[in-house]
């Protein structure tokens, strides 16, 4: 039986998501949060005017890039249950996006 999703909510440069994840996949959530969250630091202290949401896409299209030359992207399209994950999350990502 599958574990239950539990909701927790992220703030990263001020903007607040909820996302879900399983018990189980707490720590590495935690852990993508804070790699967000320190590449999202490292862009705004070099693009001061740039705004939030310029700030994460970079840092999320920077971080893409890194998972695609390690071969974590393609390693993540072999799993439907992965892959169906990261579709979820870049949607949520980009409707947050749209929506600001």
């Amino acid at each position: 039986m599958a574990e239950p999703i539990e909701a927790l909510e992220v703030v990263v440069r001020g903007r607040t998501f909820r996302v879900g994840a399983p018990a189980n996949e707490r720590a590495a959530l935690a852990a993508a949060i804070a790699s967000v969250q320190a590449r999202c630091d490292g862009i705004a202290a070099k693009q001061t005017s740039a705004d939030a949401e310029r700030v994460l896409l970079l840092a999320a299209l920077e971080l893409a890039a890194l998972a695609a030359q390690s071969g974590v992207a393609s390693a993540a399209a072999t799993s439907p249950e992965t892959h169906a994950r990261l579709t979820f999350i870049q949607n949520k990502l980009d409707s947050a996006l749209r929506a600001a």
